[in-house]
């Protein structure tokens, strides 16, 4: 924009009439042959690692990392990100259910999946609300996988993880928690300790955990409806850009119509 005002300024103070262009063709061509000779307005963009829509506005974002703001309305991408991997954990499931493999690996890819999306959120809440340094360091070190601590997200900030669930949904999504720390670091095998904080009855000390389809995709249901909470949560602290988000509504909204 700089070196079209200049070139509109010489045109203007020119003595005689005549065509001013920016041949950018040429440009190129010299940027090509000469790289280090580039004109000072000669600009290119470089690709980052994340390049997505905002579910939100529809605007595309171009990010280094996976986590971030939509430069356009402000929403997190962190729930976006997750339900992707949820997807592809899903999927592998699916294929996997199918040839008769063994299912327990999707427990700790899903809740390493959510505690990675649900540590950002905490990032944010601990660099942007004023808090007492204990307080922030308390916050840091959640490890989401653990949905006993991460349940401070109420009373600190009024972010209800388990909002709209029934409590067998509660009870179940805690203990698939606990199981995952058993596949993590148990071998699968049933220790006194899942048994002492599960209060699961249905297996014994030293029996190997097994999970079936249907656990599986129930677990990834009520982890993205955490996760959606947390978002919301989130949100309803740091609210996103409105104009944004309305005009791509009506835009689906006439595209629907048509």
């Amino acid at each position: 924009m700089e070196a079209v005002c200049e070139l509109a300024v010489k045109a203007y103070n020119a003595d005689k009439p005549g065509r001013h262009v920016i041949d950018m063709d040429k440009v190129a061509d010299q940027v090509a042959a000469k790289p280090d000779e580039r004109p000072s307005f000669y600009y290119t963009e470089q690709s980052q690692q994340n390049h997505y829509i905002c579910n939100a506005c529809g605007a595309s974002d171009d990010i280094l990392g996976r986590y971030g703001y939509c430069s356009s309305c402000g929403t997190r991408n962190d729930l976006q990100e997750l339900t992707r991997d949820i997807e592809a954990i899903q999927a592998r499931t699916r294929e996997h259910h199918a040839a008769k493999e063994p299912l327990e690996r999707a427990v700790v890819d899903a809740v390493s999946a959510f505690d990675s999306a649900a540590r950002q959120y905490a990032k944010q809440l601990t660099a942007r609300v004023p808090m007492r340094p204990e307080r922030c360091e308390a916050l840091g070190d959640v490890l989401f996988h653990n949905l006993k601590k991460a349940e401070v997200l109420e009373p600190w900030f009024g972010i209800d993880l388990f909002k709209g669930f029934a409590a067998s949904d509660v009870e179940f999504i805690r203990r698939v928690f606990l199981r995952r720390h058993v596949y993590e670091h148990d071998g699968g095998q049933v220790t006194q300790r899942y048994l002492d904080e599960s209060g699961d009855t249905s297996v014994k000390l030293r029996q190997s955990l097994r999970e079936d389809a249907e656990s599986v995709f129930k677990m990834t249901g009520l982890i993205l409806k955490m996760a959606r909470n947390l978002h919301e949560g989130f949100h309803e602290l740091f609210q996103p850009t409105e104009a944004p988000i309305a005009m791509h509504r009506h835009q689906q909204a006439l595209l629907k119509s048509r």
